[in-house]
């Protein structure tokens, strides 16, 4: 199960490889130092030293041989060596120096061990065994491989000697034991600050391919409200960079895929509500014309077969004229709707006097007022000036004349008047002693919609003449509003100002 997490966990992978690649980079440092610093102590030691005998050797050269000993003794003091100084014969040359060695015996306390072949320098093997000076005690013990030696001239001294100068190997075995001894230490410390290392490394790793992975989690569920905002320069930060401006993108995509969806629906369904309506006005349409030619056929039937009613043919001739009347002022009124209905007809848009329209329309329907003995309170202002077509609009007025006189009782007053309210050219019709129900209202400019609910031609029309109204009005951009007042019944047509 700890293998699974940490194959999975990119954090976890990255600390591992980070820790053991700093804890052998550790291991392998420490171990060159280890094997480097007896060598290196001994070469920096015997630099020294070499640096100290060739001072010895020039200050030598301006000394009696007899008076060398105490330059001797302060170069074995300060070198931390043995020295010896060795004739042309291969000897032991005494200096009087009292710690150099010798060959011979003046105390038990040194001990010489001759060269092996006393006429080569490097065999020479010498040592001290329990030599004392200045309370320092040293067991030390060397061979010529590594000593240093020099030749040396004194004053008033023509022989050549040879100095062999030995460096202790004490120091150098204590520093390496002393590393040894903290070994285990500098192990724990080795672990410790590669652990260390190794987690922020792994976090400052991780840490934005986290965020990026978080990020990437929301993008999968349509989420783009976000901004990575990283500031890296590295690819890590170029791929924050980029998802920011690939979320951009895809934002500004997918709201203009869902305004483009959400318009589509909307034609969709615009498309479905108009394919009901002509579903509903084609219904309407063949019941409106259903009745008449069904009228029209049985009169008809009835002449022709001699049926006693119907042999009064000129009575029944001319209901029969008056159907068909009513079936062309049907039919036409149904090739209206159909023409408005039809967007590839533009509309002739000009500028024109309402007040003169709608006097037109009223000089064309007195006669039909004074039948239905009907009075008229006209009120039209000069200047309300809209934009439509003359023909549709007059359509539109005298349909809204034709419904006051259809719908209005003998003796009732029919009131027109004409106006601007608030800039916007007003047209108001209303016929007295009338009255809708609050229900019929709402429906009123439906196709093949009457209030009176018997449907009677005799008590109204066709039901399509306020569908008309509405139709022609959208087109001049205006709106037509009905309400009950408290004399009557109210229409009113509301045109957008003129620019």
């Amino acid at each position: 199960m700890l293998r699974k997490k940490i194959r999975e966990s990119l954090t976890a992978r990255i600390f591992l490889m980070t820790f053991a690649l700093l804890l052998g980079a550790g291991a392998i440092t420490f171990g060159c130092i280890a094997w480097a610093t007896p060598i290196t102590y001994t070469a920096v030691i015997s630099s020294a030293i070499e640096e100290q005998m060739n001072e010895l050797v020039d200050r030598l050269a301006q000394t009696e041989r007899e008076d060398c000993g105490p330059l001797l003794d302060e170069f074995i003091r300060s070198a931390g060596a043995e020295a010896m100084l060795l004739g042309a014969d291969g000897k032991v040359v005494d200096t009087g120096s009292q710690l150099a060695v010798y060959s011979l015996y003046e105390n038990d306390n040194v001990v010489v061990v001759a060269a092996e072949d006393s006429g080569k320098s490097d065999g020479i093997a010498f040592g001290m065994a329990d030599s004392m000076w200045e309370d320092s005690v040293l067991s030390i013990t060397g061979t010529a491989t590594s000593a240093l030696t020099a030749e040396v001239t004194f004053l008033h001294d023509a022989t050549s000697y040879e100095l062999y100068v030995q460096p202790y190997a004490q120091p150098e075995n204590q520093a390496v034991q002393a590393l040894l001894r903290a070994a285990p230490w500098l192990l724990l410390a080795m672990l410790v600050f590669s652990a260390g290392c190794a987690l922020l490394y792994s976090r400052y790793i991780t840490r934005p391919i986290i965020r990026l992975s978080g990020i990437a989690r929301r993008m999968e569920h349509l989420d783009f409200d976000w901004q990575c905002e990283e500031k890296r320069r590295d690819e890590i930060g170029v791929l924050g960079r980029s998802l920011d401006g690939m979320a951009q993108k895809l934002k500004e995509a997918l709201t203009g895929l869902q305004a483009a969806n959400e318009a589509l629906r909307s034609d969709m369904e615009r498309e479905r509500k108009l394919e009901r309506q002509r579903l509903a006005f084609f219904s309407a349409a063949s019941h409106e014309l259903k009745t008449p030619v069904t009228i029209l056929k049985g009169q008809l039937t009835g002449m022709l077969d001699g049926v006693s009613v119907y042999r009064d043919r000129d009575k029944y001739l001319a209901r029969s004229l008056a159907v068909t009347a009513r079936m062309e002022e049907l039919i036409r009124e149904i090739l209206t709707v159909s023409r408005l209905e039809s967007d590839g007809e533009p509309v002739k848009m000009e500028r024109l006097d309402l007040s003169e329209l709608v006097q037109e329309q009223l000089e064309q329907d007195e006669a039909l007022f004074e039948q239905r003995g009907l009075r008229f309170r006209v009120s039209l202002s000069d200047g309300v000036t809209v934009l439509g077509e003359r023909a549709l609009l007059g359509r539109a007025v005298e349909n809204l004349l034709s419904n006051a006189a259809h719908y209005s009782p003998a003796g009732a007053e029919v009131r027109v008047s004409t106006r601007l309210r608030a800039g916007r050219p007003v047209l108001t019709v209303e016929n007295t002693r009338a009255h809708l129900s609050e229900g019929d209202i709402p429906h009123l400019f439906e196709a093949f919609y009457r209030a009176e609910q018997s449907r009677n031609r005799r008590t109204g029309g066709s039901g399509l003449g306020l569908y008309l109204v509405r139709m022609i009005l959208q087109r001049c951009h205006a709106v037509c509003t009905a309400c009950n007042t408290p004399e009557g019944v109210s229409f009113t047509i509301t045109f957008p100002p003129l620019d």
